[in-house]
């Protein structure tokens, strides 16, 4: 069994809302570590007046705690949030947009997959395969999204001319689906790919 068949098979620790029910609800930015994964409770101080904090990371926050370690490997994991997987920030643990421009920096690619409704292959949670297409007719910067040999979507045609750019100068990218509704992506050198998942459970 390869390391992505292995990781296909493994579940992200849970972030626990708490009572929290919603979002919009006050969650607790403290978390700790359990022997099934990380906890985030329901409360906390700070935040704005009435004391909400946000369970997601701003746009400056993401800037300011994103980081590598000397390892090059950054302080972010996968985890579980209201039955969906998100990168979390690993010492507040706070969830990043998979769209922020701040995981760029740290060599992780994340985006929203587009035409999949026009794809025979519809993309699951797992791992997943990014192949180039420079003679797309309708995108010469396409990058195409698998799964077990069947196209599943589009990188985002916005965001694609950067990574068609690494893939094209042989960088090799490993990816990995963090939602099947909508479909999200994450993609990153295999090592920071595997450090991203390795608190996933079997």
């Amino acid at each position: 069994m390869g390391l992505l068949d292995w990781l296909g098979r493994r579940r992200p620790p849970t972030v626990s809302p708490g009572s929290a029910g919603t979002p919009a609800e006050p969650i607790l930015v403290s978390r700790r570590e359990t022997a099934s994964g990380i906890t985030v409770s329901a409360y906390a101080p700070g935040g704005r007046p009435d004391g909400y904090v946000s369970p997601y990371l701003s746009a400056d926050e993401a800037n300011e705690l994103l980081r590598l370690s000397d390892r090059g490997l950054p302080n972010l994991r996968i985890v579980e949030f209201h039955g969906e997987w998100w990168l979390s920030e690993t010492s507040t643990g706070r969830l990043v947009n998979a769209g922020s421009l701040a995981l760029r920096r740290l060599g992780i690619w994340s985006v929203r997959v587009r035409g999949e409704e026009h794809a025979p292959g519809n993309l699951r949670i797992g791992p997943a395969e990014l192949v180039r297409e420079p003679e797309n007719e309708f995108d010469a910067n396409a990058v195409a999204v698998y799964q077990d040999g069947i196209r599943c979507g589009y990188w985002n045609k916005g965001a694609a001319r950067s990574l068609a750019k690494l893939l094209d100068s042989g960088r090799m990218l490993s990816a990995y689906a963090i939602s099947a509704h909508p479909p999200k992506l994450v993609a990153a050198e295999p090592p920071i790919l595997a450090h991203l998942i390795g608190g996933l459970r079997p």
